[in-house]
């Protein structure tokens, strides 16, 4: 059963820090090209099942990447720590693993966007792994012309 838990997070420099809520301890890795140009690898992120709240977000920003999705970092020292739909219907957000101030307790779910992983790395682990198509389809988000 998921454990449902509040975790705080910080950039590098602390000037933006916030506390998010996590619906289980799990996080996932990204390997859309994306991901890996934003953070020099794939992305590993937890699941918030909502925004996240600020206690110090002046300097947050937020960078429009896709028709339906927006990253944030921050804009003193460029933590990359956020990333989320646009959609309305979507209201989770995937938060930086490394963010967070505790990672104790979470474990590794799946790998999504594997079929962009260049060959130049791989995870030995045997969580499931989901392609671009598969993870629209369960998100209800159209693919691109």
């Amino acid at each position: 059963m998921p454990t449902k838990s509040t975790r705080t997070g910080r950039c590098l420099c602390g000037a933006v820090t916030f506390e998010v809520t996590v619906p289980d301890p799990t996080f996932g890795i990204c390997h859309c090209g994306m991901c890996r140009k934003w953070c020099s690898g794939p992305f590993m992120a937890v699941h918030s099942e909502s925004a996240a709240t600020f206690n110090e977000d002046k300097q947050l920003a937020w960078y429009k990447s896709s028709d339906w999705a927006e990253r944030g970092f921050c804009k003193q020292c460029g933590t990359n720590l956020f990333y989320r739909c646009t959609d309305p219907a979507y209201e989770g957000w995937g938060v930086s693993l490394e963010a967070l101030d505790d990672t104790t307790g979470l474990a590794l779910d799946r790998h999504i966007f594997i079929d962009a992983k260049p060959d130049r790395y791989d995870f030995k682990d045997e969580r499931p792994r989901v392609t671009e198509a598969e993870l629209m389809k369960e998100l209800g988000i159209a693919p691109p012309d």
